[in-house]
């Protein structure tokens, strides 16, 4: 939805030297120019992403690798520590950008609200948030909360067919309506690819629960949980008299399903994707759970 792009222009708005009426930054004083080139030494970054890690290579020689992470660790935020009580290199503000700021640990969490506690002159933090429930209460109240919401469905589809988007309404859907997050899925081959693999079993005559396991046991497990979700959610609404809401290019097959699963049967099987989404990040042996979450659609 553009929760980050904002702060990275409000990061760039407050570190500009250049007088100005308007919020932009200039785009050309000094300051700007090294934040345009990823280097300015009065903004900090802590973003999950991918993380050098030495691993041992067939030589026994140590090689740097990367490895993806999913939380932000108390060590980076500890960095933050020296940052936030220097002078400003450029004599102006300093930034710290978090995002997403829940996906902090909870000795990182401590750290941050340790440095909120007391904040330091001419710092700002930026702190960007997806499920801002999850974070610490005493955080959130130390903060001055901006709320992003999903734009209206029509002059979302209007600037998606604007960027060149083809079946702009599926590409919508299948980004939860935020437009950014369309534009990532429309061009994102092997998505389409594995939500087709996985939504024709769904939908076939002849389910079979290791078949289908097999098929998709290289879909990433949150993704899987988040088509099965939308399956289920466009199945009850129907059921309910509603529209279909996510697998558009599904209707056919949606309604008739809706006809013939027993609603108390469906809720159950949701109820399984719903633990099944909150193990899906930790190491398991997928192929089995996913056997087991899939024996329980109710399409039997």
């Amino acid at each position: 939805m553009g929760k980050r792009a904002t702060a990275l222009f409000l990061a760039q708005s407050l570190l500009c030297e250049a007088e100005r009426d308007k919020l932009a930054a200039c785009g050309t004083c000094p300051s700007c120019l090294l934040y345009r080139v990823g280097n300015h030494p009065d903004l900090r970054m802590l973003e999950i992403g991918f993380e050098d890690e030495t691993q041992a290579s067939a030589d026994d020689e140590l090689q740097p690798a990367k490895k993806q992470s999913r939380h932000i660790s108390v060590d980076k935020v500890r960095t933050l520590l020296d940052f936030v009580t220097i002078t400003a290199h450029r004599g102006g503000a300093k930034v710290v950008c978090i995002m997403p700021v829940e996906s902090m640990l909870p000795a990182a969490a401590n750290a941050l609200l340790k440095i909120l506690e007391e904040p330091p002159g001419n710092t700002f933090f930026l702190l960007v948030s997806h499920q801002p429930e999850r974070l610490l209460a005493t955080i959130r109240s130390r903060c001055f909360q901006v709320a992003f919401g999903l734009p209206d469905r029509q002059p979302a589809l209007d600037w998606l067919k604007e960027q060149g988007i083809e079946e702009a309404e599926l590409a919508l859907a299948q980004g939860g309506y935020a437009p950014l997050a369309a534009i990532d899925r429309a061009g994102d081959e092997q998505f389409w690819l594995q939500r087709k693999v996985l939504l024709d079993a769904l939908g076939s005559g002849s389910f079979d629960a290791l078949r289908v396991a097999e098929y998709t046991q290289d879909i990433d497990g949150a993704l899987a949980a988040t088509l099965l979700s939308q399956w289920v959610y466009d199945i009850a609404a129907v059921q309910s008299g509603a529209s279909v809401r996510y697998h558009l290019d599904y209707t056919s097959t949606l309604q008739k399903l809706a006809g013939s699963l027993s609603a108390y049967e469906l809720m159950k099987w949701y109820d399984a994707i719903v633990r099944f989404g909150r193990i899906a990040e930790h190491p398991l042996n997928k192929r089995l759970a996913m056997e087991d979450l899939l024996a329980g659609f109710p399409n039997q």
